[in-house]
């Protein structure tokens, strides 16, 4: 049973961001505020696709245009939807802009709007790579992949932190899979590059070398403490000296928080937004951040900016929202607990779970490739489109 939450007097909460924790929030808050509290969402895409659903597109299993789910059918579900572009964050005024409707007040803020990709930082990658984080650009790679009789693949992380930390080693299993089919794998050699000494920093070594060993039976080649330089013409240069030709460049290209936000000052001068690890609170009063434009440290770590911690993050927000218009004491915290699917290609998946506030330290775990998680993957993006936006 859900019980309503009424107010003589309704509050505003803007949510800056329709991803992950963006859509969780507002359901969760819609299902328990009553309708004279105001729950709107700004976002300058029109559609949601959750970011795995790249991965499919790539494998050949799920086309993107069919992948879109419209945002407007957050209006059905008693939400307000603005397709605009945030470009002001006026903190101080408790007010946003849009570059479409203006000025818009708020009671409480959520920014949800993620990490920005940075693929001009990488000279020549534009022109010459594919980027896998690009919705649109992944159809094309999987063209280029399938016309490719020989030669070389050379998948480039191009910088850190980024989102969906097993997402690459995903990619080189699917590539190496979708070659196999194609009958082209024993002609092209496939190498990925990492700016780290290990695979999965925020996994530890143990989980990295497993990961390592599992695409290494594969053929696929790692090449740690591989930062990138630069890109030209068919060549790769490294920071540390290393120069590697490609046929196909593969690129995960830096990331950055997004300038309306830097200049916020939200970030304090930081990367990213600081919050309280425990309840996502910003240093501003009402105003919380979720997701992948924050940065929670534990000891050297961060919690990674993947999808089923922004949505953790954004039940925490919205219930310390909603305990404070009851007038209760807050009671939700951010556990530091997710788990994650990693593809390893022909229709399998293996399982990391991870608990970064564990007082022992991170503990994280992984789950050998299956058939069964493949599938959990797939009913994991199903069940969360439909509770957000169907």
């Amino acid at each position: 049973m859900v019980f309503k939450i009424f107010s003589m007097m309704g509050k505003r909460i803007l949510i800056l961001g329709a991803g992950f924790g963006g859509l969780t929030a507002a359901n969760v808050l819609r299902k328990s505020l009553s309708q004279d509290h105001k729950i709107i969402v700004i976002d300058r895409k029109r559609s949601f696709m959750m970011g795995l659903v790249k991965l499919w597109i790539l494998e050949g299993s799920r086309k993107l245009e069919e992948s879109q789910t419209p945002l407007d059918g957050l209006n059905a579900r008693g939400i307000e939807y603005l397709n605009d572009e945030v470009i002001k964050i006026d903190t101080a005024s408790s007010r946003v802009q849009a570059s479409g409707h203006g000025w818009i007040e708020y009671d409480y803020l959520i920014v949800s709007l993620g990490a920005e990709l940075a693929p001009e930082k990488i000279a020549g990658f534009t022109g010459n790579g594919y980027n896998l984080y690009n919705a649109q650009e992944v159809p094309k790679l999987r063209e280029r992949l399938l016309s490719l009789k020989s030669g070389s693949v050379a998948i480039s992380i191009m910088g850190m932190p980024y989102k969906c930390p097993p997402a690459p080693y995903e990619a080189a299993m699917i590539i190496s899979s979708l070659l196999t089919r194609q009958g082209t794998r024993n002609s092209i050699e496939l190498d990925l590059y990492a700016p780290a000494p290990i695979a999965l920093p925020v996994a530890g070594p143990k989980i990295s070398s497993n990961v390592v060993e599992i695409i290494s039976e594969q053929g696929i080649r790692f090449h740690p403490s591989h930062k990138i330089k630069s890109v030209s013409d068919r060549q790769l240069e490294f920071e540390n000296g290393a120069m590697q030709g490609y046929d196909v460049l593969v690129g995960i290209p830096p990331h950055k928080v997004p300038e309306v936000v830097r200049s916020s000052g939200l970030t304090g001068g930081g990367d990213w937004v600081a919050v309280d690890r425990h309840t996502m609170k910003t240093s501003v009063k009402n105003v919380f951040a979720i997701g992948d434009v924050t940065e929670i440290k534990v000891g050297a770590i961060a919690v990674p900016k993947a999808g089923i911690f922004a949505e953790e993050e954004a039940k925490v927000a919205a219930r310390q929202i909603m305990d404070e218009i009851a007038g209760k004491p807050a009671t939700a915290a951010f556990s530091g607990q997710g788990y994650c699917f990693m593809e390893v290609g022909n229709r399998r998946a293996g399982s990391v779970e991870a608990d970064f506030y564990n007082p022992a330290g991170p503990s994280i775990k992984l789950e050998p490739p299956s058939e069964q998680n493949y599938e959990k993957k797939q009913d994991f993006e199903r069940t969360r489109v439909k509770e957000w936006l169907l």
